[in-house]
């Protein structure tokens, strides 16, 4: 019998980065999305702009906004310098350019299979996760948020105010 004929849904498995934002803050993207990382970033300083975004990243020809996630899900600052950093991308729409940023990333991140089954709420601390992410697994005992990129990098973020 199949799935449909039993009337049951199979979970899916998708392939995720776990990234570490910086202390035990922890989320994840896609696969797919994120592309690149960058050991040792040179950043520019860009005046007047949100305490978590206030530099970019010039890579392969484009001026990337760089975004420390764990500043803005903190509400201070970490003036310390990146040691790693990861290009992340998606696309609002089909055909759409993707839109691209950095993030601050305290660790090399780590691959791993996620299935439909491990959904969970968002963590209640920091507060601040539902600004950034649309969805939530249990990974290793820990709420996981799952970074809406989309929204980020549509500079959504830069219209919440905390």
């Amino acid at each position: 019998m199949t799935t449909e004929q039993t009337g049951q849904t199979k979970a899916r498995d998708s392939v995720a980065w776990l990234l570490t934002l910086g202390g035990d803050m922890q989320a994840a993207v896609g696969e797919r999305e994120l592309l690149q990382l960058v050991e040792a970033p040179t950043l520019l300083a860009v005046p007047a702009c949100p305490a978590y975004c206030r530099q970019v990243l010039y890579w392969n020809d484009r001026l990337l906004p760089a975004l420390d996630l764990a500043a803005w899900l903190r509400a201070d600052v970490d003036t310390s310098p990146w040691h790693l950093a990861g290009i992340v991308a998606c696309q609002t729409e089909p055909g759409a350019a993707p839109l691209l940023a950095a993030l601050r990333l305290a660790a090399i991140p780590g691959r791993l299979r996620v299935s439909d089954t491990q959904a969970c709420a968002l963590p209640a601390t920091p507060a601040g996760w539902s600004e950034l992410a649309v969805a939530c697994f249990r990974h290793a005992g820990r709420a996981m948020p799952v970074l809406d990129l989309p929204c980020l990098l549509a500079g959504s973020l830069l219209r919440v105010v905390r």
